[in-house]
């Protein structure tokens, strides 16, 4: 086999490539960053000539690429896309999905489902992977005990989010029925409601205001754009409201660009560096600490995999595939509110036995059934191909 792999600096792209290499797959790295993904001609010119220079059986890439796409079509070329995105936040993208060149692999069931509801069959359903031979060979020093040690850490974002900008705009009924929806969401796990909420009519309702407050405007808001904005506005109040009540009585370090001054017991200890730095991280800390991004409705993040590859300790939000892949209790600790998440905290710290227990079969589980091989191999057979 011979792959032709787009590469743009993914996360995951390392541990994929040394798979294919154990594998003994030929692959060349085609390297390029978009400024625009559904737009770029130098890149729809130079794309072609490396499609032409060899015998490629198909094109991978980590998430998906709108215009990899149509040249693979063009040149009647199999594309293998795998995402750890969610959303995928391709604009338009339902114009290149459903090409019958494409093999589109999501980690999410119920994005998954959207889409083979639209029509796109080619989609499928693929968790995350992690490669723990690489993380096996991390082993901590004292300095870097010391310096990554923490009782719970979390690594992410904060998130700034739209929603208050998109707000400024609406009538008081719009800005009184958002803010009820989010705090209703907050409040529930394993159950996505504004999908289902944001009708065409509502958001028909808050453009037709926003033309009236300033008729010469071109923007027009999608139900996308307002669901993602909520979604971020939620998982930032979840995330700073846990944060702050698990570090008024324990010791919390916040892995992120982002400091809050609202966090004032918590350690900011800047970006950490996803080769390097994190695998530490979640080696030293007691607790780490997964609050999923509430868009991501039933996927498996690659936080996850990442912090159980590396033998850590997790605490989790209550995630549909997670309590579909994991036992709770054995392998993963899984929260359903705020305050589950403090008391479950609290009693783990205080049991380290349970909790290295615990965090040695959700490694167990990930090195056996979500490592690279396994999923590529699944990943290739779909495709109608072997690794």
């Amino acid at each position: 086999m011979k792959l032709l792999i787009f590469e743009w600096g993914a996360y995951t792209q390392p541990d994929i490539n040394a798979c294919f290499d154990q594998c003994h797959i030929t692959y060349r790295i085609v390297s390029y960053h978009f400024s625009n993904k559904n737009e770029d001609l130098f890149f729809s010119h130079r794309f072609p000539k490396f499609l032409a220079e060899d015998a490629y059986d198909a094109v991978f890439s980590v998430n998906y690429f709108p215009l990899v796409a149509q040249c693979c079509y063009d040149h009647n070329i199999k594309y293998l896309s795998w995402s750890y995105d969610n959303p995928l936040n391709v604009q338009d993208i339902e114009a290149t999905l459903g090409l019958p060149t494409n093999y589109v692999f999501l980690f999410d069931k119920i994005q998954v489902k959207g889409y083979q509801d639209k029509g796109f069959q080619n989609v499928f359903h693929l968790p995350l992977a992690v490669n723990t031979d690489r993380l096996d060979q991390i082993t901590l020093t004292k300095a870097e005990a010391a310096l990554y040690g923490s009782e719970i850490s979390f690594v992410g974002k904060l998130y700034q989010s739209p929603l208050q900008e998109y707000m400024s705009a609406m009538d008081e009924y719009c800005k009184g029925y958002l803010d009820s929806v989010c705090d209703v969401q907050l409040k529930l796990y394993g159950c996505y409601l504004l999908d289902q909420i944001f009708t065409e009519d509502f958001i028909s309702r808050i453009n037709t205001h926003y033309r009236s407050l300033r008729p010469d405007t071109t923007f027009q808001l999608t139900r996308e754009a307002l669901s993602y904005a909520c979604a971020a506005q939620i998982t930032r109040k979840e995330r700073l409201l846990l944060l702050g009540l698990l570090s008024s009585h324990h010791q919390v370090k916040l892995y992120s660009r982002e400091e809050n001054q609202v966090l004032k017991n918590v350690q900011f200890m800047g970006s950490c560096g996803y080769l390097h730095q994190m695998p530490r991280i979640f080696k030293a800390s007691s607790i780490n600490l997964n609050i999923t991004l509430k868009i991501n409705q039933s996927g498996i993040p690659l936080r996850i995999m990442d912090i159980l590859g590396s033998g850590g300790f997790l605490l989790s939000n209550f995630q549909i595939e997670l309590a579909e892949y994991f036992q709770n209790e054995k392998e993963v600790i899984l929260y359903e509110s705020i305050e589950d998440a403090y008391a479950k905290a609290d009693f783990f710290l205080k049991h380290p036995d349970l909790r290295m227990e615990i965090a040695r079969h959700g490694y167990q589980k990930v090195r056996e059934q979500f490592n690279y091989k396994k999923q590529l191999a699944t990943l290739f057979q779909e495709a109608g191909m072997e690794l």
